[in-house]
């Protein structure tokens, strides 16, 4: 098999054991009625299925999450980037699910967005995620609101309230 035929199929198990770790005991029917986790503006977050911990920033006036992308080069609609220096330059992989208009501080930009599973807290979970270099932000990781709805709610008074605990199944 491929590198890319590999890594979605790696995703779709990860969506599936997310979706069963998310679920937990009581097997609900939706993340919705799981009770909320309180997180704070700062948060680690593990990417999977690498087991890479990232501090995160909990950013509710984003719709999408973002990751530090450098090197980004996109090919036969395949992000390929690296990560920081801090996170070991580690070059991934990803296929790409679209392309999203992304509204920033000095316009908009056209970036993909690709398939991540994270944790945070208890809960592993898939979200759509933008690729972008980030080098010039504090945070490696940005979690917007779409991963957030229905499982989190944000205290902006705190931060690292919770460490992640589903690496075991990462």
């Amino acid at each position: 098999m491929g590198k890319i035929t590999l890594v979605m199929l790696f995703l779709v198990l990860t969506l599936a054991l997310g979706l069963q770790q998310v679920r937990g005991q009581s097997h609900p029917a939706s993340r919705e009625e799981l009770p909320k986790i309180t997180l704070g503006v700062i948060e680690e977050v593990i990417l999977g299925p690498w087991g890479i911990s990232f501090p995160a920033r909990i950013d509710t006036g984003a719709d999408l999450s973002s990751l530090d992308a450098r090197d980004l080069v996109v090919r036969n609609n395949v992000a390929d980037f690296k990560l920081g220096k801090r996170w070991g330059s580690r070059r991934l992989q990803l296929p790409i699910v679209e392309w999203r208009q992304v509204q920033t501080a000095m316009g908009t930009e056209k970036r993909p967005v690709v398939e991540l599973s994270i944790c945070i807290g208890p809960r592993l979970f898939s979200t759509p995620v933008t690729l972008k270099d980030r080098s010039d932000m504090i945070y490696p990781f940005l979690v917007g609101r779409s991963a957030l709805t229905g499982v989190f709610l944000v205290d902006s008074s705190r931060s690292n309230t919770v460490q992640p605990s589903c690496a075991a199944t990462l």
